[in-house]
């Protein structure tokens, strides 16, 4: 073992090579077989995450099954508003729970201990993971990235924008022609997740077409499409079709205000070219911006107490990618918006083209949850630990990690969501799951 140590830390050896081949690591008398290129270790972490992430997303939609409000908290960001919620957000119950305290009622302080013992308990258990295995928005994040690093081409990215219309063209006519069927929500409230799930794709699309394109043609193009929503309700509504969906201001009007913002980024984009240069002391930038969702969340209990409503709720883009847009396509001519939709519209699209561009910017920048859930890092029971007398500093640890941390210096740092890619990527297992982290291994060791 130690010569195989010796020659991984040797300078003079081609650690390329050692990485392209599949070797046989012996450490403390055990065989530990490492496939460098595509290890099956690195395979099913990789697929039990994404398992992890879609069977928590159908937990939370259980009311496509019939499934009502079922008294739990989510541990995650998933509006109850949304047409097949089974539970309620943490932020909803801290708001709720606020305003009850604020009008006397004894029901607030239980609510608010209930959320604080929930948390506790997943915090000293897991620490952030379920940000990284169980979050329906860190899956779309996700989805986002891996789609943004595949699609290579102009064609690849066409075939995206096709899918993702057809996706929300059924997502927007399928449930107003079974509804004019007659038929119950319940049997088709799933298409307003598919309608969803294709309006972000074709937002990414989008932005796709933007950062590839060196000309303003495709932004011209997104500010005619914008403006053909627009026109397509005034039309609507001068013929009469009052039951179509294309009749809804809120929901032709989302659509024409996303390809309008995108096409404005391109044009900025065109405009300022090469004058376009990264922020100077990026890590600083970002280690200050990191604390915005902190800021966020010490806001939410007294803003709701002072302006005695869900204030948070009102402008929160998360209820509109998990419950807005999915109400809107299966009752887009039946669902009423309040005076805060249009705000709310703009910060949808804003957290959508971040989401686009930045790995994680949601969970990086604003996630309130993310800041209930990071400090339990440090205490948790489950880790992440790196074997320093492993590594071979290759840096894919670094260069994989969606947060733009360094898993080898701070495991146990707020921003660490868990989610294993360094496990994943790594040669020669310096990044391990462990089930009880090694300070409390210590403790019971003595």
């Amino acid at each position: 073992m130690s010569m195989v140590a010796d020659a991984i830390h040797d300078p003079n050896i081609d650690r390329k090579k050692i990485a392209g081949s599949m070797i046989n690591i012996y450490l403390n008398g055990a065989s530990l077989r490492v496939n460098m290129n595509s290890g099956s270790f690195s395979v099913r972490t990789y697929h039990l995450r994404v398992v992890s992430q879609i069977f928590f997303f159908f937990v939370a939609v259980l009311g496509i099954f019939g499934i009502g409000m079922t008294g739990f908290i989510y541990p995650f960001f998933f509006c109850p508003a949304s047409p097949a919620a089974c539970g309620g957000c943490p932020i909803w119950v801290i708001e709720h729970g606020t305003i009850e305290i604020s009008a006397g009622f004894t029901n607030g302080y239980l609510m608010i201990l209930y959320l604080i013992g929930f948390f506790l308990l997943i915090g000293l258990l897991v620490g952030r993971s379920f940000c990284g295995w169980a979050c329906p928005v860190g899956t779309l994040q996700d989805l986002f990235s891996f789609l943004s690093r595949k699609l290579k081409t102009t064609r690849s990215i066409l075939i995206l924008s096709g899918v993702s219309a057809l996706m929300l063209i059924s997502g927007a006519a399928i449930p107003t022609l079974l509804a004019n069927m007659g038929v119950d929500l319940l049997y088709y409230m799933f298409m307003g997740y598919v309608g969803a799930l294709g309006s972000f794709l074709l937002a990414l699309s989008g932005i796709l077409f933007i950062k590839r394109s060196r000309n303003l043609v495709p932004s011209f193009v997104f500010l005619g499409i914008g403006t053909l929503f627009w026109i397509t309700v005034f039309v609507s509504r001068y013929l009469n079709w009052d039951r179509a969906p294309t009749s809804s201001i809120e929901l032709m009007g989302l659509f024409g205000l996303m390809f309008h913002v995108i096409g404005l980024v391109g044009i900025i984009r065109s405009i300022m070219g090469e004058r376009l240069r990264p922020v100077r002391n990026m890590r600083g930038w970002d280690k200050w911006a990191r604390l915005i969702k902190v800021g966020l969340l010490i806001l939410i209990a007294p803003t709701s107490w002072y302006f005695d409503t869900l204030l948070f709720t009102d402008f929160d883009p998360i209820g509109g990618i998990t419950a807005t847009i999915p109400e809107l396509l299966l009752n887009p001519t039946g669902w009423a918006a309040n005076q805060f939709f249009w705000y709310k519209a703009v910060f949808v699209i804003g957290v959508l083209v971040l989401a686009a561009l930045v790995d994680r910017g949601w969970c990086r920048y604003l996630c309130p949850i993310g800041a209930m859930y990071g400090p339990a890092n440090k205490i948790s029971l489950s880790d992440i630990e790196f074997k320093e007398d492993r590594c071979i500093h290759c840096q894919k640890c670094i260069l994989a990690c969606p947060m733009g941390i360094n898993p080898k210096e701070n495991k146990k740092d707020p921003e660490c969501i868990r989610c294993g890619r360094c496990v994943e990527v790594c040669p020669v297992n310096a990044q391990v799951f462990v089930p009880v982290n090694s300070t409390i291994r210590g403790v019971f060791s003595r």
